[in-house]
């Protein structure tokens, strides 16, 4: 499953047209570099849904777990679509174990080691979303990490899913597809760079090519 980590609602909306991308994943730095911020997120969902999505993460944030677990549950109401996203903090886990408990679906977000796959089952969570490119950022390796946390939910046995986000190149893609990870978030980058491989492009117009030169057409 591929999912569109942005809330520009021009490109989104065209590439959730394309049937490849069930989804949007947004948190505040994403929402901040489409000039919106929190309180847009109604409306974020309501476009976002209007235009195909399925799946509508949505970060929740607060500087307590009271506030965490509040703005969880506003972001929940807004309709079955939503996924709300905690970071990997301990008022975050905190909030995301009351959450979980009325039903909310929650994902981990901000993760960036393999043992907080630990974490995100001990609070029943559906998701998390490990930081692939962050990780590498800061020495330690993103794509490793993200095959561990697998490793650790299958030995679990848990249903939790891996969201891989924070992805840099295709080949991170591939590495950790072959290892058996389904789920991406992909950036607008990410997505046209995926879309539109040059070799395949010439291999395309090389055919019409040919078309043109025997047909006329």
């Amino acid at each position: 499953m591929l999912t569109i980590d942005s809330a520009e609602r021009a490109p989104v909306t065209r590439l959730l047209a394309t049937g490849l991308f069930r989804g949007i994943t947004t948190n505040p730095t994403i929402l901040a570099r489409a000039r919106l911020g929190q309180r847009d997120l109604d409306d974020v969902y309501a476009w976002s849904t209007a235009a195909g999505a399925e799946l509508v993460f949505l970060q929740t944030i607060g500087g307590s777990v009271d506030a965490l677990a509040n703005e969880g549950r506003r972001l929940h109401r807004l309709g079955p679509e939503v996924i709300v996203k905690i970071p990997a903090t301990a008022a975050g886990l905190t909030a995301s174990a009351r959450l979980v408990e009325e039903g909310v679906t929650v994902l981990i977000t901000a993760v960036y080691h393999s043992s907080q796959a630990l974490l995100a089952t001990s609070v029943g969570a559906a998701w998390i979303a490990p930081y692939v490119g962050r990780m590498d950022d800061n020495a330690r390796s993103g794509v490793a990490e993200t095959i561990a946390a697998q490793a650790i939910l299958d030995a679990a046995g848990s249903s939790c899913r891996i969201l891989a986000a924070s992805l840099r190149t295709v080949e991170q893609v591939s590495r950790l597809a072959a290892a058996g990870i389904a789920d991406f978030t992909l950036s607008l980058a990410m997505c046209e760079t995926i879309l539109n491989d040059e070799l395949s492009a010439a291999a395309a117009a090389e055919f019409e090519a040919v078309v043109v030169a025997t047909t006329g057409e």
